[in-house]
């Protein structure tokens, strides 16, 4: 029989005390990037947004009132977040065995303020945080929630969404939805009860990080993206179809992508044997590659309906630039060539795997051979990849409902303790 745990709610200081922390925190995000004089200028101007925010809930806020609640509240970014459909299997895992779950998305202030999404806190807050206080105390006695599955990285309300379900003895999940070795700075948020992540390399950036905000219970539990579907044979060495995995569109309209998206189509045009898939990230309506496809007949764009597994399961070899579709490539056995023109950090550290960074047309080709010869070896290092990025392997989804249910139930589940840097 599983070992239970139970919640200590938080005490009447605890948002006062959250409220002063935050001060500190944001202060400190700051001075990274700016002088003292930039920082308190910007400091002056959040104050003033967060202060007009504040007084706005303060006026418009409806009283708490009593749902039937719900089992989860998968607590998205964004509307457009939730048309990219990206938890849709775990939505459905989590259906199909008899839970209640209901989907919304984390609101603008603007609209938080219009639709009166505002209670009043339990407890004393400042007026600079007050409608973030707000805004979590609604979400939490409107949906009443038995835990809350966080998707929005660096947001002001989740450390008061954590206060509002432990004080009903619930809890808040933060479920990564792709590693989290890059830079960001939303990244520094940690405060939730546990943090769902991809792998041994996701915690080790997050710890190596010089700002974490809020204690939290790490898990590697994997991928809720990943299930049986990646489980593929290798490629026919002999199939020479090369699947390109494109960058965000906030990278692909900057030049240094676009040099390195000119190499591979200028690569795929002096090479017709080689069919080349193109596809696309899931926000990007690939400008560039469409207007390829045009002069280039080996260059075909996947249809944005085209799962990634079923896209894979064409390959033989794929090139990766920047992109987190790299893990899944790697566990479905197909052979990765790092290409990447820009001076950007290679995250993934792809180079100790898959060899050097391919920047020119002929370290392209050079690589593409090597692969044809060493096709056995390019697999043995896909997986030495993912061992080091992924945990649970094709199991990510499944082993990601059993933790929500398992949590939602108060059971103990294997997970490390990540420390607040913030004292």
């Amino acid at each position: 029989m599983s070992k239970q745990f139970s919640i200590v709610p938080p005490t009447e200081q605890a948002w006062i005390n959250k409220a002063k922390a935050l001060d500190r925190f944001r202060w400190q995000q700051l001075r990274q990037r700016h002088t003292w004089f930039g920082a308190t200028l910007r400091t002056i101007r959040e104050r003033i947004f967060d202060s007009v925010f504040g007084l706005f809930a303060h006026y418009k806020q409806s009283p708490s009132q009593a749902t039937k609640g719900c089992d989860f509240l998968l607590f998205q970014g964004s509307a457009k977040v939730i048309l990219l459909k990206r938890k849709k299997d775990l939505i459905a895992l989590i259906q199909k065995n008899g839970h209640h779950l209901v989907e919304v998305a984390h609101e603008t202030p603007q609209v938080i303020i219009q639709k009166k999404m505002v209670t009043k806190p339990p407890y004393a807050v400042p007026l600079r945080y007050y409608g973030y206080a707000a805004y979590a105390e609604w979400i939490t006695a409107h949906y009443n929630p038995s835990l809350v599955i966080n998707d929005r990285n660096g947001s002001l309300v989740s450390p008061f969404l954590r206060l509002s379900l432990n004080r009903r003895s619930h809890l808040l999940v933060h479920l990564a939805h792709a590693s989290t070795l890059e830079q960001s700075r939303r990244l520094d948020m940690t405060d939730y009860d546990y943090y769902f992540l991809f792998g041994q390399s996701s915690l080790d950036a997050l710890k190596a990080r010089t700002l974490r905000f809020g204690n939290t219970q790490a898990v590697l539990a994997g991928s809720h993206m990943i299930d049986q579907a990646f489980d593929l044979p290798p490629a026919n060495v002999t199939q020479k179809t090369i699947l390109v995995l494109g960058v965000g569109p906030d990278k692909e309209k900057k030049e240094d992508y676009q040099r390195t998206y000119a190499l591979i189509n200028t690569w795929a045009s002096q090479n017709p044997e080689f069919k080349v898939l193109i596809k696309a990230h899931p926000r990007s309506r690939v400008p560039f590659w469409q207007q390829s496809a045009l002069t280039c007949k080996n260059i075909e764009i996947l249809a944005n309906n085209c799962a990634l597994a079923e896209a894979l399961s064409q390959t033989s070899i794929v090139i990766n630039v920047m992109s987190n579709a790299v893990i899944e490539a790697a566990l479905a056995q197909r052979p990765i060539i790092y290409v990447n023109t820009t001076a950007e950090i290679d995250i993934f550290d792809q180079k100790s795997y898959f060899g050097e960074q391919v920047n020119s047309i002929e370290s392209l080709s050079m690589q593409v051979e090597w692969i044809q010869s060493n096709y056995q070896l390019s697999i043995e290092n896909t997986k030495k990849f993912t061992e080091h990025h992924l945990s649970h392997s094709i199991y990510g989804l499944k082993n990601t409902y059993k933790l929500i249910v398992d949590l939602k139930n108060m059971n103990k589940i294997t997970c490390q303790c990540l420390n607040s840097t913030q004292h």
